[in-house]
């Protein structure tokens, strides 16, 4: 007489090896779902985003209230200020010029990474994108080359267009690397930021006062939230390669 067979124990019992598997798939995280992404936004620390909206409120307060120029004398470019004016002074276009400070010093920092990053590290061409990019932008601001672009008609244009293209291609060639391992949420402010002065100042013609405001607050948000991205990104990659080193170490007899 042959003996029963014994039952598994848990509670729970497989059937076939189509639902082990099912199983096994539902169980493994998937970068895209909305809980993933959700804690890949909320990685920045918070006083980064603090500290970009306190930047941001703080310099149109004073450019608006200062009794001295203009408030589109501080935030335009210097070069077509002192056009405009026939004269140049040290504040014209203050606040465009600051913001070229701090991409170059965004720049200086990714230099920094790519030479103390290894060669292998998934890393590095991130970094070596962020740092074109942002000099490009840097250049673009320090040189006008979107305004005095004369290659033909419409150039200025195409030259706008072709950046936001290249800040697009990033964002699409890096994008699971940034939602795992970096600041999704700085990325996705740089093109809300950047778009709103794009969109402004396309849309609004001639500019006004307070278009004028608006498009370089937005702008200099996007500036403040890349430079903080590429930061991080170089930072956050210098970690990794530190814990990786010392894990080699660790394992060493």
């Amino acid at each position: 007489m042959r003996a029963p067979r014994p039952r598994p124990q848990g509670g729970t019992t497989i059937t076939n090896a189509r639902d082990t598997t099912d199983t096994t798939e539902r169980t493994v995280p998937d970068s895209t779902t909305p809980h993933h992404v959700g804690d890949a936004l909320r990685r920045t620390p918070p006083w980064i985003h603090v500290a970009m909206a306190v930047v941001v409120a703080v310099t149109v307060a004073v450019v608006l209230t200062q009794p001295w120029f203009a408030p589109t004398d501080l935030v335009r470019d210097s070069q077509a200020v002192a056009a405009k004016h026939g004269d140049a002074s040290p504040a014209y276009g203050l606040v465009s010029n600051l913001g070229i400070v701090v991409l170059v010093l965004a720049a200086g920092t990714l230099v920094a990474a790519l030479a103390l990053v290894p060669r292998g590290a998934a890393s590095r061409r991130l970094l070596a994108w962020g740092l074109a990019l942002s000099l490009v932008f840097a250049l673009d601001d320090l040189l006008l080359l979107h305004e005095t672009a004369a290659f033909g008609p419409g150039s200025g244009t195409v030259l706008a267009a072709a950046y936001a293209v290249g800040f697009l291609a990033f964002a699409l060639r890096f994008l699971d690397a940034v939602v795992e391992r970096f600041d999704p949420a700085l990325l996705a402010i740089v093109f809300v930021g950047l778009g709103a002065s794009a969109m402004v100042d396309v849309l609004v013609d001639p500019a006004t006062r307070l278009s004028v405001i608006v498009e370089d607050g937005a702008k200099l948000l996007g500036v403040l939230a890349w430079s903080a991205f590429v930061m991080r990104a170089a930072i956050l990659a210098l970690s990794a390669d530190r814990a990786a080193a010392d894990g080699a170490a660790g394992h060493r007899p």
